[in-house]
């Protein structure tokens, strides 16, 4: 299922935690998304991740329907509690506001919080001025039909950042590390890759370890 509704609020966090205290935030992390999903009518889903190299290095990827939603989510006291628990904790905390191009995921919903065998992409690409339209085009056309053809696609969203269109950010969750391969062999992608090549100036590709992935899954 694809929602494209434009009021919809993208948020990517990069998160730096003291060494030593991965285990720490993640279990407030983890009561933390798991309720607000829960309980907050708005707030669609949360995903955390962190680098296989570097667990002091994680992402947070957050929904939400609109900006209300997201109002209420950081007034909530469950957020607010998590903030103080986090002091000296988290180090540094960036957030990445993101315009939504393209947002998809199956209509089961994710509550996953332990460990597990997802295979979670981070994509940054940087598209060529002159090529915005085109790439836009066809990476929304590739990732939607990806999406109806493979339920080994658990969620893949696609975001700009705001004020910057040429800067992509492809946040995909696959079931499994054969589920991507499969997908990244399949013809269709391999049209996508081979049409915009030559329109991205620059991509990065971080695979990250699943940490916490909840959603409600109707959205």
């Amino acid at each position: 299922m694809t929602n494209m509704n434009k009021e919809v609020i993208f948020k990517m966090y990069l998160v730096e935690t003291a060494p030593e205290a991965h285990d720490e935030y993640l279990n407030a992390r983890r009561g933390q998304m798991i309720t607000a999903v829960a309980i907050e009518d708005g707030t669609f889903g949360m995903y955390a991740s962190h680098r296989p190299e570097d667990l002091t290095k994680n992402y947070t990827f957050e929904v939400f329907n609109n900006q209300a939603a997201y109002d209420e989510h950081v007034a909530a006291d469950q957020y607010q509690q998590f903030k103080q628990e986090m002091a000296g904790v988290i180090v540094n905390d960036q957030v990445v506001d993101l315009e939504p191009q393209f947002m998809g995921h199956q209509d089961v919903a994710l509550n996953i919080s332990t460990p597990n065998g997802l295979w979670i992409n981070i994509v940054q690409i940087t598209v060529k001025p002159e090529h915005l339209a085109d790439y836009q085009r066809v990476v929304t056309a590739q990732l939607e039909n990806a999406l109806k053809i493979d339920p080994g696609i658990l969620a893949i969203y696609a975001g700009t950042k705001q004020g910057r269109p040429d800067d992509w950010v492809i946040y995909e969750v696959f079931q499994s590390e054969e589920n991507y391969r499969n997908h990244i062999a399949n013809p269709d992608h391999q049209k996508y890759v081979a049409a915009s090549k030559d329109w991205i100036q620059n991509k990065q590709v971080d695979q990250t370890i699943g940490d916490v992935l909840v959603n409600t899954g109707n959205n």
